[in-house]
């Protein structure tokens, strides 16, 4: 069970354990009015929390945290929910806590607008990109059925629903039609509510199990299903001055090695995930995604690292993660698979970057790829 050192008190846990329902996923049972969004969903995530979970599955435990504490959490359909889980913390923040609970089984945390989705890291690694996609098919139909679909809509649905009757409930919502709907694999989920969201990060979440997502037809009258592709890339333009696109070009390939840069005139074109295109301009990152936590700055209030190292690629990395309370999970399985040797030694060599740019220099570089929710880090192979 969980012991919470926040109240309500223990009964309430015990209460909760009456409504535990073997399926999946699982999300926030409350009222959609009453799970956190904005900046209260923020303070919740950054404020430090104490609790136990020994021995309830991982469903339960989330379901509880997300009752406990007013968040809504979406377990992606391919974790399996009904293994034993222990956990215990003191005064971590509580976006920690999450991404360190999914690190125990092999999960990672992404926050789509008020939703924290626990999912496959690779997959968790698409979602960003695909939602930012899905927003754009939306941003280039006429102007008022952009605004349809962008409304937020809250929605739920019962116990033993199906993905197929989720979704027409999104499209009858949206007032659109839906082709194929046959193509999407049957399911039977627990009862869930999501507070309000635009129709295109409902789709995302609702879809993103079955590595699919929405297609829009071009005047929003209609959608379909298409699976998400291995590497998905979001397509911006920067302005750039003649004279220094050649140096940002480097800049930039070098810092995003997966990404590719292109010439447009005075811009320079950059297709890459979600999260690098917030690192160029942070003011694209989507204003109902959760601030940033304390927690993910360094104690002492350093915000850049200058670091020149010969060692060990998993020492270096280690030591990182020592200075910054950093929690490193290891995908040791796949990295070996790649032939990627840990123990290799690399020459780390940067000045005044962020820390997400420290851990990139170092990992990427070397065929290898990460996805950070909070404190957690989980490395993995790069895409090829």
């Amino acid at each position: 069970m969980i012991r919470v050192s926040t109240v309500p008190p223990l009964r309430c846990w015990w209460r909760l354990l009456l409504f535990a329902v073997l399926l999946v996923p699982v999300t926030g049972r409350a009222d959609p009015a009453q799970l956190l969004t904005g900046q209260g969903l923020s303070d919740a995530l950054n404020r430090p929390v104490g609790f136990d979970i020994s021995g309830d599955s991982r469903r339960d435990a989330l379901q509880m945290v997300s009752k406990q504490f007013g968040i809504t959490i979406f377990l992606d359909r391919r974790i399996d929910p009904d293994v034993p889980l222990s956990y215990r913390t003191r005064e971590t923040p509580l976006g920690t806590a999450l991404a360190e609970i999914a690190a125990q089984f092999g999960a990672a945390v992404t926050w789509l607008g008020p939703v924290g989705y626990v999912g496959p890291p690779e997959a968790v690694k698409k979602l960003q990109t695909v939602r930012a996609l899905v927003q754009d098919q939306i941003k280039s139909m006429p102007l008022k059925v952009e605004s349809r679909l962008s409304q937020p809509l809250p929605i739920s649905w019962k116990r033993l629903a199906t993905p197929e009757e989720i979704m027409r409930k999104i499209t009858q919502n949206y007032e659109l039609q839906w082709e194929h709907p046959e193509r999407l694999p049957h399911d039977l989920w627990v009862s869930g509510r999501l507070p309000p969201m635009d129709c295109a990060t409902q789709c995302t979440i609702v879809l993103a199990g079955f590595d699919a997502m929405p297609r829009f037809e071009s005047m929003g009258q209609s959608l379909a299903i298409a699976p998400i592709v291995q590497k998905p890339l979001l397509r911006r333009g920067y302005p750039a001055a003649m004279d220094k696109q050649a140096r940002l070009i480097q800049q930039w390939k070098q810092q995003f090695p997966h990404a590719m840069v292109q010439r447009d005139g005075s811009q320079l074109i950059f297709s890459g995930r979600a999260e690098e295109h917030w690192e160029l301009d942070p003011l694209s990152r989507p204003s109902d995604m959760p601030e940033r936590s304390t927690a993910d700055t360094p104690s002492d209030g350093t915000q850049v690292y200058t670091l020149r190292v010969e060692a060990p690629l998993e020492a270096i990395l280690a030591a990182i993660a020592r200075q910054t309370g950093l929690t490193i999970q290891w995908q040791r399985q796949a990295i070996e698979a790649d032939g990627i040797n840990l123990k290799r030694v690399v020459v780390l060599d940067v000045r005044e970057v962020a820390l997400e740019r420290l851990i990139a220099d170092l990992l990427r570089p070397n065929g290898l790829d990460f996805v950070r929710s909070g404190q957690q880090v989980t490395v993995m192979p790069a895409q090829k």
